[in-house]
């Protein structure tokens, strides 16, 4: 396993019968690319009950075992004890105070709760939009190769779509947010029928191609009609950008060019963090 000389909480998690990196990711506050990035000895088709996995713990994550920590986990434990307050060892309250969490700000500023919520929105922004590459990866691999774990990884697709919806939908009205989830729902059926054509033929170029990049056209030119902050060209640059990162991949891994394939999708993790931000910051703004 590789280790992440960035992560200050690296912890060795022991993975329990029924678990996927699909719920620990959400589990530990993590993304599916980090830990297949944090585990590339690992099949990430077949966990098996049992199997060490590397897990550095995301903004937010906070754990409640108060047990000893498990043989080879690496994190420092934190305990709550009745009442809700962490005490994280090594500190200790004062009789008729209360813990405080530390929090860092500049001289002469307070922290205002805007601030705390546009952090939160940009985090969970990235991880829904890289969790979304790295399943339909997956699902797409699985497809390929006809593997057993191809509905699993499908289904894990769409319910990561939900979660970008919902992100939206604290900003949407319901009927705007009915127009936005038919056109994600078609741009996850037009993938497939994109992976489909590629797979049978490599110089595919059909409908389900052109009807693709319409699709994403008409996702950029909603959002920036609900969202003015939204810029629609540079919206839909991103998208196309998106598409044809997915694209190269399809045709890279079917020719069985690997190490193009890997070098294509992590260029498509900054691609996405890009996308999320933007999105972020339009939303902020409404």
């Amino acid at each position: 396993m590789e280790e992440n000389m960035y992560c200050q909480n690296r912890i060795s998690y022991r993975v329990q019968e029924g678990d996927s990196l699909y719920k620990l990711a959400k589990q530990f506050h993590t993304t599916v690319t980090e830990l297949i990035l944090l585990n590339s000895g690992v099949n990430p088709y077949n966990l098996q009950t049992g199997m060490r996995l590397t897990i550095c713990p995301g903004e937010g994550y906070v754990d409640n075992n108060e047990s000893t920590p498990s043989e080879g986990n690496t994190s420092i434990p934190i305990k709550t004890p009745v009442g809700g307050i962490v005490i994280i060892p090594g500190t200790t309250t004062q009789p008729g105070t209360t813990t405080q969490p530390e929090t860092a700000t500049r001289p002469g500023t307070t922290t205002q709760p805007g601030n705390n919520m546009g952090v939160d929105l940009r985090q969970r922004m990235r991880m829904a939009w890289l969790n979304h590459i790295t399943l339909v990866k997956f699902y797409l691999i699985s497809f390929f190769e006809n593997l057993s774990s191809q509905n699993a990884w499908k289904d894990a697709v769409y319910k990561n779509a939900e979660e970008i919806l919902a992100i939206f939908a604290q900003y949407y009205p319901a009927s705007a947010m009915q127009r936005f989830r038919k056109l994600f729902m078609e741009h996850l059926r037009l993938t497939d029928e994109v992976a489909a054509g590629l797979k049978a033929d490599p110089a595919f170029s059909g409908a389900a191609m052109e009807n693709w990049y319409i699709n994403a056209e008409e996702i950029a030119s909603f959002l920036s009609r609900q969202t003015p902050a939204y810029n629609e060209t540079e919206l839909r640059k991103m998208f196309y950008d998106h598409l044809d990162m997915e694209r190269q991949q399809m045709e890279a891994y079917l020719d069985g060019d690997y190490v193009t394939d890997i070098e294509i999708y992590l260029r498509s993790q900054q691609n996405m963090i890009e996308l999320a931000d933007f999105l972020t910051s339009g939303l902020l703004a409404r």
